[in-house]
């Protein structure tokens, strides 16, 4: 089956979709435009999005997702859209209050939607909402990082004493040793400070072999599904330790059916706030070069 065709009956030379497509396999011929090599059409669907007759058909894509883009009127303004973005802050507070179904595959389609090199859509979300695997996946979580605050400790006081040089997966590390020691601590008295009790956990991986750009595809596709969490009147903050913890222990991959050689490059948590914010995000300044 062709991936790209054009409806001839369709067609009215009017050269658009020429210009615009990606990979350059498009051609005005006599009677209408033709696809010279179909085999290397990424499936980007910008010659269907500029046809003003709908003439490329890609059998491969669910055409009722052509619709058309919104009016300005219909969009953000400037400043709403920076409002949104300064008014998203990494929430550590959260009410017992499950999410919505509907509301969780808000989030996942706005990710879905995010670019990726090569339109290769390579993301997997696992998204766990049951309060036992989380429980376990905490815990688990913890136990690791409070056995690795030990790890580190030791290697330190050795490279301190006896001059033996840091494992080069130790150096830096020991600004966590206190942190990862603290929350094992409080977890042994029920208080969480992985997850927060935060009632959704969102984990991305990938296989980094069926991506051009595995360490950027998952922060645009992030940044666009808490972005959609704030307009859900919900809260989200990335749990970069959980993130540590999946790339040493197999056996927590297994508990979330991470299938083996893919990447886990960032997780978060979602849940409604238990705490309000009153004043928008402050950040250093931009740090760019003019050329």
């Amino acid at each position: 089956m062709r991936v790209v065709e054009i409806d001839k009956n369709l067609c009215t030379l009017c050269g658009i979709c020429e210009q615009i497509c990606v990979r350059g396999i498009i051609a005005l011929g006599q009677d209408s435009a033709e696809i010279t090599d179909d085999s290397v059409c990424i499936q980007c669907g910008h010659c269907r999005a500029v046809c003003p007759v709908d003439a490329p058909l890609l059998p491969l894509l669910d055409h009722t997702e052509f619709t058309p883009v919104a009016e300005k009127d219909d969009l953000p303004t400037t400043e709403q859209f920076m409002n949104l973005i300064r008014s998203r802050r990494s929430i550590r507070q959260y009410k017992k209050t499950p999410i919505e179904k509907e509301k969780i595959d808000k989030i996942i389609e706005a990710g879905r939607f995010a670019p990726t090199g090569g339109n290769l859509q390579p993301l997997h979300h696992i998204v766990v909402t049951t309060p036992d695997v989380i429980d376990t996946v905490r815990n688990m979580t913890i136990d690791l990082l409070e056995a690795q605050a030990e790890l580190i400790a030791e290697a330190y006081r050795k490279h301190s004493e006896e001059g033996i040089p840091l494992p080069a997966a130790f150096v830096g590390r020991d600004r966590y040793i206190h942190v990862w020691r603290e929350m094992a601590r409080l977890n042994r008295e029920g208080i969480d400070r992985l997850f927060y009790k935060a009632p959704c956990l969102v984990i991305t991986h990938l296989n980094p072999l069926e991506a051009v750009t595995p360490d950027v595809d998952p922060g645009l596709a992030a940044s666009q599904m808490t972005l959609m969490a704030e307009t859900l009147g919900l809260g989200t903050c990335f749990i970069g330790f959980l993130v540590f913890a999946l790339a040493v222990s197999k056996q927590l991959r297994e508990i979330l059916q991470i299938p083996e050689g893919h990447r886990t490059p960032l997780s978060f948590v979602a849940g409604y706030p238990d705490v309000d914010f009153l004043k928008m995000v402050s950040r250093n300044p931009a740090r760019v070069t003019w050329l």
